[in-house]
Formats: C-alpha cells, sequence, structure tokens
C-alpha cells in the first residue's frame, strides 16, 4: 500500500482553509481522504491499463489529481528536471492527451517524447495514482507553502 500520508495532510489543511490559496482550496473541496487513500493504493495494486471498479474511489482518485495538480504549484522549492519529467508524463497521461512527435534537433522535448512514450499506455486511473504518490513524494522532499 502507498503512503500518501504527507499528500493527505496537505488535503486536510487545504480542506479546512488553514493553509494555501482559495484556487487549492477550493480544489480540495468534496475529497474524501480515505476514499482517496483506498483509491490509490487500488491503482497501485492494478496493472498498468487497468480501471477501477468502484465509481466512488474512481471520483475521488480523479479529483484527487486534480488537486494534486494545483497543490504542486504550492512547493517551497521548484522540482528538479527529473521530477518536472515524471510529473509531465504522468499529467499528460492523466488528462488522456498525446504528444506530438518532436522535430529532430529539439531534445529536450525528444526526452520528455520518449519517456511518454515508455509509460503511453497506462491507463489514466494508474497515471492519475501516480502522480498522486509523486507529489506525495515532492511535498516530503521541498514541504509546501502557505500561500
Amino acid at each position: 500500500m502507498s503512503d500518501i500520508s504527507d499528500f493527505i495532510t496537505a488535503l486536510e489543511a487545504a480542506q479546512s482553509k488553514s493553509k494555501f490559496t482559495p484556487e487549492v482550496q477550493t480544489a480540495a473541496q468534496g475529497i474524501d481522504a480515505a476514499t482517496l487513500k483506498a483509491a490509490v493504493a487500488a491503482a497501485g495494486e492494478m496493472g498498468e491499463t487497468g480501471t477501477l471498479p468502484d465509481a466512488a474511489q474512481a471520483d475521488a482518485l480523479k479529483a484527487g489529481f486534480e488537486f494534486a495538480a494545483k497543490l504542486v504549484m504550492m512547493l517551497k522549492s521548484a522540482p528538479g528536471p527529473y521530477e518536472k519529467k515524471d510529473l509531465y508524463v504522468y499529467f499528460k497521461i492523466a488528462r488522456k492527451e498525446t504528444l506530438e512527435k518532436p522535430a529532430f534537433y529539439d531534445m529536450i522535448k525528444k526526452q520528455l517524447y520518449g519517456e511518454w512514450e515508455k509509460v503511453n499506455h497506462y491507463s489514466d486511473t494508474k497515471a492519475q495514482a501516480i502522480y498522486i504518490e509523486n507529489v506525495n513524494t515532492l511535498i516530503n522532499k521541498y514541504g509546501t507553502r502557505d500561500e
């Protein structure tokens, strides 16, 4: 089972409106922490292309992902390039977005495309869970700022 306790702590702080911007607080509203934890754990145990059979868990995971996308902007320090790459790749998959094959000389986009291509078969459910786990790791590493 994946430990996302730092993420849940941030979620609860945003829901109590004791921390973060109004935009992040709004994204946190209505997310049940216990259901989200169960959804991330279930998604972690399923295969790369699986989906959650429980609609409540699927909804909580999607809302948790949207909250994570806002919360990542509240880190005290910017993540490093490899961390950003992971966030970008799983964000794109979670949103069901595809990447265009980059030009031959665009090395950065070629690297991103190569990483995306390795995991583009993942389901959006799996990508959302991995994104949340990555944000949890970044919160643990960098901490969050209040506003």
